[in-house]
């Protein structure tokens, strides 16, 4: 199994446990209220109560399984793509579609079935225990707070809502990484944003109240009326403070989210999007950073492609000064972002190491043409003149601040671990890590390609020789290892093409038989 379905059912089964966790503690609260009218409002004694929990202890789990039951039923389409695997767009799109609905299908549950099935199990359960153990009160007696019922499963379903809208954000902000826009399905669900806040606020403001003013209807002559009214004045306050947080919760929800995306392009991170759920203005808000976002990501990507044109154009022009480094540079940024990723590197980080490898050589606009298509023996002054394009391309590329991040590729791709290359002498692990890099992708380009004062070597040649370069170890046998799997063989052969040199690659049955100076992973 993968690690992509293992995380991606670890996420489903939070949200699971979330889910249930927030069921026992919604039914945990309205049992306590219910039991609580029902003590006042018939005037139990103490054993009565203790027997009406004992009840209770007896129905609430059935009633909770079959609620969860129907729970994951309704769940189905996020099971297929959570739990069974499945990776089509469109039963993304369902299980997206199904997690936003998710909070108005917990409600119309809690309404519906977990209703009737707390009243049915309840009623006769009650009824059992009044015909055969001596309860006071039957089924009958219990009818009178007919209209009470709604009002307490109203106070669950409105707890409901509030969580799940909240836990489903999760499994809604991995399936638009997953699978990206195209999962995204509108909703026409509207709820303006006054009647949600008015809406939330006035249940759990009011339900107690009107529930007591219903109890208090149907029974003026209860000589526990100042209780029922002390009891619906208390819960009435604790649920308003209650539903007042999970509210700012869910307010707040959407325009952290915002916030966060802000953040996050700000950093340059990659697409961004806001799932939050939200039927009202808040959607619109969402729906809105969305489409910016989307707009900027692909005016970034448009500036992106200009810049890596312009460099590659730049690159061109500079290895076509010598018709045989003909595309030598971006060869070199394309070895560079191979090594880069076999190492671990991130993509974005690699990439920029290839715009690297294609600037590395810019400083040879400042060395004659005579000089770099020189075939005899170079003297000592066009020998320091070669050797200072590192510096010159430094110089020059210093000038602009967006590429910064290239210079240290720039200026040391000529170093050597043991402090005998330029222009600075640097030595082991003061040599940046691009640049290590980078001299290994030059040194490899270079050797498998035509020169004029010789032919292009075998790999199966430049590979051991590498090791006696004083070059990067560990990017000298990665290379070694993208070598062996096949990965350059398209670069190789286009080299061979470039500077007009016989086909000099190697079978992969003679490289797995190369005796390696160094491990390589495959092998150790």
């Amino acid at each position: 199994m993968s690690l992509a379905m293992d995380g991606r059912k670890r996420l489903f089964s939070q949200f699971l446990r979330r889910t249930v966790w927030a069921y026992f503690w919604g039914s945990l609260a309205v049992l306590v209220n219910a039991l609580i009218v029902h003590g006042l409002y018939f005037g139990w004694p103490a054993w009565v109560w203790g027997y009406a929990v004992a009840i209770g202890a007896l129905v609430a789990p059935l009633v909770a399984l079959l609620d969860l039951w129907w729970a994951r039923r309704q769940l189905n389409p996020t099971k297929r793509v959570f739990l069974d695997g499945s990776d089509s767009l469109e039963a993304a799109r369902q299980a997206y579609r199904n997690l936003v609905h998710w909070p108005v299908l917990s409600v119309g549950r809690v309404m519906g079935p977990h209703l009737l099935a707390t009243m049915g199990g309840f009623l006769l359960a009650i009824n059992w225990a009044h015909r055969w153990s001596g309860f006071p009160i039957g089924p009958l007696e219990m009818l009178y707070l007919l209209p009470w019922y709604p009002l307490n499963a109203a106070l669950h379903a409105i707890i409901e809502y509030l969580v799940g809208a909240r836990q489903s954000q999760r499994l809604m902000a991995y399936l638009r990484e997953r699978f990206g826009d195209e999962v995204v399905v509108p909703s026409r669900l509207r709820i303006p944003f006054v009647f949600k806040v008015l809406g939330v606020l006035v249940a759990l403001g009011l339900l107690p109240l009107l529930q007591v003013a219903v109890l208090v209807y149907f029974r003026l002559e209860s000589t526990h009326l100042a209780g029922l009214v002390v009891w619906g004045l208390f819960s009435g306050l604790v649920l308003m403070v209650a539903g007042g947080i999970l509210l700012s919760r869910e307010v707040a929800r959407p325009v952290q989210a915002v916030l966060e995306g802000m953040q996050a392009i700000q950093e340059g991170k990659g697409p961004v999007r806001v799932s939050a759920v939200a039927w009202d203005e808040l959607a619109d808000l969402a729906l809105g950073f969305n489409n910016l976002a989307r707009a900027l990501e692909a005016e970034r990507q448009h500036n992106l492609e200009l810049y890596r044109d312009t460099v590659q154009t730049l690159a061109a022009a500079i290895d076509a000064r010598d018709p045989y480094t003909r595309g030598h540079s971006q060869r070199v940024g394309a070895y560079a972002q191979l090594i880069a990723r076999k190492l671990g590197w991130d993509e974005q980080k690699a990439y920029q190491l290839y715009i690297t490898g294609l600037l590395h050589d810019i400083g040879k606009i400042g060395v004659s043409e005579a000089i770099l298509q020189k075939t005899d023996k170079l003297s000592p002054q066009e020998r320091q003149l070669i050797e200072s394009h590192p510096l010159i391309g430094y110089e020059i590329a210093r000038q602009s601040r967006a590429l910064s991040a290239h210079l240290p590729g720039i200026r040391h791709h000529h170093e050597r671990l043991d402090g005998g290359g330029y222009p600075d002498g640097l030595s082991g692990e003061a040599i940046p890590i691009e640049a290590r890099i980078l001299a290994v992708a030059d040194v490899w380009d270079a050797l498998t390609s035509h020169r004029p004062y010789r032919p292009a070597l075998k790999p199966s040649e430049v590979y051991p020789r590498l090791w006696s370069e004083a070059l990067d170890p560990q990017a000298v046998r990665a290379l070694g290892e993208l070598w062996q799997e096949g990965a350059l063989d398209a670069l190789l052969e286009e080299a061979r093409r470039e500077t007009g040199q016989p086909d000099l690659s190697t079978p992969k049955s003679a490289r797995e038989s190369i005796q390696w100076p160094w491990p390589l992973s495959k092998t150790e």
